[in-house]
C-alpha cells in the first residue's frame, strides 16, 4: 500500500495526527500504527529459559522446568492457533535445552544442574574475546570497565550496527554498541533485581526486555529519532527468567518464563491508529 492507494482516512490518534488524512502521513506504517503486546496464552507451570526451533516447515519450543525435572517441547497447532504439548524430555534440574540443526536432524542439548550447589565470585568486568586464525583460539582483545557484577551479555544487531546488552542484579544494566574498535555506552537502564535483559525484534520493531525479581518487568522500545530505547510497556511476570520471540503463521509471540509463577504467552500485534 502507498499513500497514493489510500482514501481520505483521518487518524484518531495519537494527539499529533488526530484529524489527519492518511494521504498527508509522510510514513503510513509508522505515523499511524503503533504495536502492543497482548496475553495470548498462559501455561500453568515454572521456567527459566526459552528456546524455539524449527523443524519440516513446524516451528516448535522447549521449555527447561527445573523445579518439573524436564523439558518440555512445545509445538504450534495451526488449527487451534495455541502452542501445544509436544514431547517431553526428563533429566534433573533442568535449567536448559538448546535445539541443534544438522541436516534433517534435530538434537536437543540439556543442561542439568548435579552435586550441590557451589559459589563463584562474579565480582570482575567483562572480557572481551577475539578469535585468533592463527592459534585457533579466542585471546583476550579489551574489557568493559565499570561493569563489575554482570549476570548476562546478549548480542543483537540493528540496522547493521553491533550492539551488546549486560544484565546487573544491582546498579544499572548497559546497552553498548561496537564502534569499530570497542564497545561504548549508549544507554543505562535502571535494573534493581533485574536477572535478564533480552534484545528481540519483529520486522522494524526492535525491543529490549527488562526482568526484574522486585518490580514489573520492562520493554523498551528502540526510537530511531532519538537513539535510545523508550519504556514501552510494563508487564507483570513473577521471577522472570528469560524472553524470547517466536515467529509463525504470520504472527509474532513472547515467552516471558518464570521461576516462580505460570509462563506467559505474548502476542505482538499491530494497531493501526485510523480505524
Amino acid at each position: 500500500m502507498t499513500n497514493s492507494t489510500v482514501s481520505d482516512v483521518l487518524c484518531i490518534g495519537p494527539a499529533e495526527y488526530q484529524d489527519k488524512k492518511l494521504n498527508d502521513v509522510t510514513s503510513f506504517d509508522y505515523e499511524c500504527t503503533t504495536t502492543d503486546f497482548v496475553v495470548h496464552q498462559i501455561l500453568p507451570y515454572q521456567s527459566v529459559s526459552v528456546d524455539t526451533f524449527n523443524s519440516k516447515n513446524d516451528v516448535f519450543v522447549a521449555i527447561a522446568q527445573p523445579s518439573m525435572e524436564n523439558c518440555m517441547v512445545l509445538e504450534w497447532d495451526h488449527i487451534e492457533m495455541n502452542f501445544r504439548s509436544y514431547d517431553n524430555i526428563t533429566g534433573q534440574s533442568i535449567v536448559g535445552c538448546k535445539a541443534i540443526l544438522v541436516g534433517d536432524q534435530v538434537f536437543v542439548v540439556v543442561a542439568q544442574l548435579f552435586g550441590g550447589s557451589h559459589i563463584y565470585n562474579r565480582s570482575q568486568v567483562p572480557i572481551i574475546l577475539q578469535w585468533n586464525k592463527a592459534s585457533k583460539k579466542f585471546v583476550p582483545h579489551s574489557e568493559i570497565p565499570n561493569m563489575e557484577d554482570v549476570l548476562a551479555v546478549k548480542s543483537f544487531r540493528m540496522q547493521n550496527n553491533l550492539y551488546i546488552t549486560l544484565t546487573r542484579f544491582i546498579g544499572d544494566s548497559r546497552v553498548m554498541k561496537w564502534n569499530s574498535k570497542q564497545f561504548v555506552e549508549i544507554q543505562a537502564l535502571p535494573s534493581r533485581g533485574a536477572m535478564t535483559l533480552q534484545p528481540f525484534s519483529f520486522k522494524n520493531n526492535y525491543y529490549l526486555a527488562l526482568g526484574s525479581d522486585y518490580t514489573f518487568s520492562q520493554i523498551y522500545q528502540w526510537d530511531g529519532e532519538k537513539k535510545i530505547f523508550r519504556l514501552f510497556k510494563e508487564i507483570y511476570v513473577q521471577a522472570p527468567r528469560s524472553f524470547t520471540a517466536v515467529s509463525t503463521d504470520r504472527r509474532d509471540f513472547f515467552f516471558a518464563s518464570s521461576f516462580k509463577g505460570n509462563t506467559q504467552i505474548f502476542e505482538h500485534i499491530i494497531i493501526d491508529l485510523s480505524l
